[in-house]
């Protein structure tokens, strides 16, 4: 999950184990927005070619997304587009509902800047309006769903992103590793709020953390002046995907591990 002001992410259909409500750590920030124009100014854009489906084609997890929500969107009022980046032969396929808050422009944009070693992991994305319960995105079957994210997209893709690399990219998942319980242990404070929920939260925000510190020039030190507090957390993010995973929180390369799309 991740947290942007009152904004809330979750994974959904994904067990998540929290942390002990005793865990007495400070947090450095009530959320990570504060990290948006150096992530946007520094993650390079992909190249792609933007397609429209037909009508009346749908992909079969947005078909799904939309028969499931309990606010009850209309099939009608969504798009399908292929979209196929420089850096991969396979296309994402993502889904925008006319009344998101995003254009597909825009989505096309940020799911670019994802490097494409992390971004294999994800099938689809889809963007629906605002549902008014505070809810503002899961991933779930590695699929995301935004709801109204706003300008808030680029460090949300790296959060939802990274709950899939969590599950696929490494010999166990980071969050539940014994390795990471003890590096959270030599810390003195979490991220933000939303970090100090679970292992799994706070693997999704020091990615966030370890992206940041990976593309822009002075890393993470040089906006967060008290960043030796949450250091062995999201070093060792970037040390499990550069060990583990061949550098995928890297921009570069060409996609490897990609995830099948759904039937149409």
């Amino acid at each position: 999950m991740y947290k942007t002001a009152s904004i809330a992410f979750g994974i959904s259909l994904l067990a998540t184990f929290a942390y002990p409500q005793e865990i007495d750590k400070e947090t450095l920030h009530d959320n990570l927005d504060y990290l948006h124009d150096g992530l946007y100014n520094n993650l390079p854009i992909v190249a792609h070619t933007l397609n429209e489906w037909f009508e009346e084609w749908i992909p079969q997890f947005c078909l799904d997304e939309s028969k499931n929500d309990e606010h009850g969107f209309n099939i009608a009022d969504m798009k399908a587009y292929d979209i196929k980046f420089d850096d991969c032969e396979a296309p994402w396929i993502v889904c925008n509902h006319k009344d998101s808050d995003v254009s597909i422009e825009t989505l096309a944009d940020s799911i670019g800047r994802i490097p494409v070693g992390s971004r294999s992991y994800v099938r689809h994305i889809l963007a629906l309006p605002g549902r008014g319960d505070g809810v503002a995105g899961t991933n779930g079957g590695d699929n995301i769903v935004f709801f109204d994210i706003g300008d808030n997209l680029l460090p949300a893709l790296i959060h939802e992103v990274a709950h899939s690399t969590d599950s696929h990219a490494y010999d166990e998942k980071l969050s539940e590793s014994d390795d990471w319980k003890y590096k959270v242990s030599l810390d003195s404070a979490f991220p933000n709020d939303y970090a100090k929920s679970s292992p799994a939260e706070d693997v999704a925000e020091s990615s966030i953390l370890a992206t940041y510190n990976i593309v822009v020039p002075g890393g993470y030190p040089g906006i967060e002046p008290r960043w030796e507090e949450v250091r062995n957390q999201y070093e060792t993010v970037q040390t499990w995907q550069r060990e583990k995973a061949d550098n995928i929180m890297t921009p570069g390369g060409q996609c490897q591990n990609r995830l099948e799309n759904s039937e149409a």
